[in-house]
């Protein structure tokens, strides 16, 4: 039997390898799971993020990630782990098209704030096909709005590409509604706030 518990380093491997694999379109799983583990390292001890998964006997089943405010994310990286992420991005920044992209992450905290949309955010969802048909994502989801509750925070939002249906569907059955929709990336993505205050 799984259970959900907190993203910790024992975890990040796999985290990432399935972060890569659940979401293989995405820019972020371009940079290679040494990247991706950084990120998750850093949100696992950023103390403005946090992330969850689902384990059974020591095998990830499913991960959460969100953050309670990104800018900050974004700083910790910067100052904590600069000189990691300089290393490990170093080799991927051989074309313009990656530090274009590189440029619109960086710049997408600002480009939400002007939008009057929540600080807090699910940042990535998976779940392994073994893991597939448990009610695990919505566990983790739920595991994610009690803690965004704990640390007094009512509003979260996230972006999912318009054209994946299987990622929209989920978050509207987890209670996300349907805001906007923007260019991210050159992709028509959706943006969801789900309401995570107690009644």
């Amino acid at each position: 039997m799984y259970k959900i518990v907190l993203l910790n380093k024992h975890y990040l491997f796999q985290a990432a390898l399935l972060h890569i694999q659940g979401i293989p379109t995405g820019f972020i799983s371009s940079l290679g799971q040494e990247f991706v583990a950084a990120l998750y390292e850093a949100i696992a001890e950023d103390k403005n993020s946090f992330g969850f998964v689902a384990v059974e006997d020591d095998k990830v089943l499913g991960f959460v990630a969100f953050t309670t405010n990104l800018s900050r994310l974004y700083k910790y990286v910067a100052f904590k782990k600069g000189f990691k992420f300089s290393f490990i991005l170093a080799r991927k920044m051989m074309s313009i098209q990656n530090i274009k992209k590189v440029w619109a992450n960086l710049l997408y905290p600002k480009k939400m704030k002007e939008m009057d949309l929540p600080d807090a955010e699910l940042l990535s969802i998976a779940v392994a096909p073994e893991g597939r048909g448990k009610g695990i994502a919505q566990q983790l989801v739920d595991a994610g709005f009690e803690e965004c509750r704990k640390r007094g925070i009512d509003k979260v939002k996230v972006l999912v590409a318009a054209d994946n249906e299987a990622a929209n569907k989920l978050y509207k059955k987890c209670g996300f509604d349907f805001k906007m929709q923007i260019d991210s990336h050159g992709v028509s993505s959706n943006i969801y706030i789900a309401e995570v205050r107690r009644e």
